[in-house]
């Protein structure tokens, strides 16, 4: 798929900055690699992107070994999705594939956009989601904080990106992601919009999120 095709598509990914943790992996006090560089106006398209790419890795897998190990009745009868009740309830699996099969075609496409841009695409990393996809509680809370991180993520990395054609399908991107966690929100017996701005994340805020479940 061609860089137009992500154009078309609009698969930015809404994950920007959380990639920092690969073109070398975040250290095991998540704190971004020496060769990514510390300023983040020295990061590029494809920096960017590869940011997105190595976040996407991490939402697809999460929700794919967490749905896989967990299943639709373990979750279905776990808290909170006992007290939401109702469709919301009843759908709730099925609803969090869909999003698991965002991510997965966020990684393609970007993986693609990456190598039309003339750059190499980071390869998955090995991810370590303790408890996380065991525990439907804990597997909820997690995805809605991996969702808003995403959101965050994006926001913050958007403002750095040099080809004016990918800001449109970035934008897009983001309000899916921003749909994400606002479901999540929901299943977590929050409301699903709670604050009137979403905040924009630094490269090293996003690793102090998300960077403890990539070791290696």
């Amino acid at each position: 798929m061609a860089t137009s095709a992500l154009i078309g598509a609009g698969a930015l990914g809404a994950t920007s900055p959380a990639a920092a943790s690969e073109h070398g992996d975040a250290d095991e006090n998540g704190e971004m690699p020496d060769e990514m560089g510390d300023d983040e106006g020295e990061l590029d398209d494809v920096d960017i992107l590869n940011f997105a790419l190595t976040l996407e890795y991490l939402e697809a897998r999460f929700y794919q070994e967490g749905l896989d190990t967990i299943g639709e009745q373990g979750l279905r009868c776990s808290e909170p999705l006992s007290s939401v009740g109702g469709e919301v309830q009843d759908r709730a699996f099925d609803d969090l594939r869909v999003i698991q099969e965002h991510e997965e075609t966020h990684v393609e496409v970007l993986a693609e956009t990456i190598e039309d841009l003339g750059g190499e695409p980071i390869e998955e990393p090995e991810f370590d989601f303790g408890t996380a996809t065991e525990d439907p509680v804990e597997f909820l809370q997690t995805a809605a904080l991996l969702e808003t991180t995403g959101v965050g993520a994006y926001a913050g990395a958007a403002p750095l990106i040099e080809n004016a054609d990918l800001i449109p399908p970035a934008l897009s991107i983001h309000s899916v992601e921003a749909r994400h966690a606002s479901f999540l929100n929901v299943l977590n017996g929050e409301i699903g919009f709670p604050d009137a701005f979403d905040e924009a994340l630094t490269v090293d805020e996003v690793l102090e999120r998300a960077g403890p479940f990539i070791v290696g």
